[in-house]
């Protein structure tokens, strides 16, 4: 067997091979909504495109406490999660009442 090397993310605990590059969305510093308290959820939007077969939905959007307005999961993900958002305040979001719905469900997984 060969010895691995492996770097643990101290946000989200997920392991990667090279350091350094990965931006994680629940790094305080960065000031976005996924640690920031005023979060109350994601909305999912209700805006899209026909594209024949179907709508294409436009990126879901983050439900804010503290009402601001105009972002959505692309465009903090095109800014590397790096929002510096002047409403933010640490928080911590329970991403268990997320998945509610699914409980039960495990076994289908």
């Amino acid at each position: 067997m060969k010895e691995v090397t492996r770097y643990q993310c101290e946000f989200c605990k997920k392991d990667f091979r090279t350091p350094d590059k990965h931006y994680c969305k629940k790094n305080p510093e960065l000031k976005n909504c996924f640690t920031c308290k005023s979060l109350k959820g994601w909305l999912e939007s209700e805006d899209g495109v026909d594209v024949g077969v179907g709508v294409i939905r436009d990126p879901n959007y983050p439900d804010c406490a503290a009402d601001v307005d105009g972002w959505n999961i692309e465009d903090i993900k095109s800014a590397n999660y790096n929002m510096q958002c002047d409403k933010w305040e640490q928080g911590t979001y329970d991403w268990r009442k997320d998945f509610n719905e699914y409980e039960g469900m495990e076994g289908i997984w």
